[in-house]
């Protein structure tokens, strides 16, 4: 992993620690009888909003007009990706998941696939200590899981 030179290195980490936290938190308290797929569209009209009076915090070479022409098929991939994600974590916490272990078991899994795409697709390197984490994280989500 290369350290950043600037700030941004530690502050990123933080932003999605809170986002990460406040998503799952949130997305638990979402009532049960509210149709997923409505809550989600609220949530991405909110998104749309927000995201929109952000831009200028976010300046860029070329102005606006020069990033959206940049957009192409990653932004769809993205938002089917979130989709996923969004839906899946609240019928996850609608169907008995506690907060406390329902993102941390399937964390686990998404590192596990990440590390095997990595190395098979963009080229990392992956050491003998990657793999005994990987070992450890598995034995960490049984011990999660084991009922006596």
């Amino acid at each position: 992993m290369k350290r950043g030179t600037n700030i941004m290195f530690y502050i990123a980490p933080m932003i999605v620690l809170l986002g990460a936290v406040s998503f799952h938190y949130f997305a638990r308290r979402i009532p049960t009888s509210l149709n997923p797929i409505v809550a989600v569209t609220a949530t991405y009209v909110a998104i749309a909003i927000i995201a929109s009076t952000l831009i200028p915090l976010f300046p860029s070479d070329g102005g606006l007009s020069k990033q959206v022409r940049q957009l192409s098929w990653i932004q769809i991939a993205m938002a089917i990706s979130i989709i996923f994600l969004d839906i899946g974590f609240i019928l996850m916490y609608r169907n008995g998941w506690n907060l406390s272990t329902g993102n941390l078991v399937t964390s686990v899994f998404t590192n596990i696939a990440l590390l095997a795409i990595g190395v098979l697709l963009i080229g990392d390197k992956a050491t003998p200590m990657n793999l005994a984490g990987v070992l450890i994280c598995i034995a960490g989500v049984a011990m999660i899981g084991y009922q006596p």
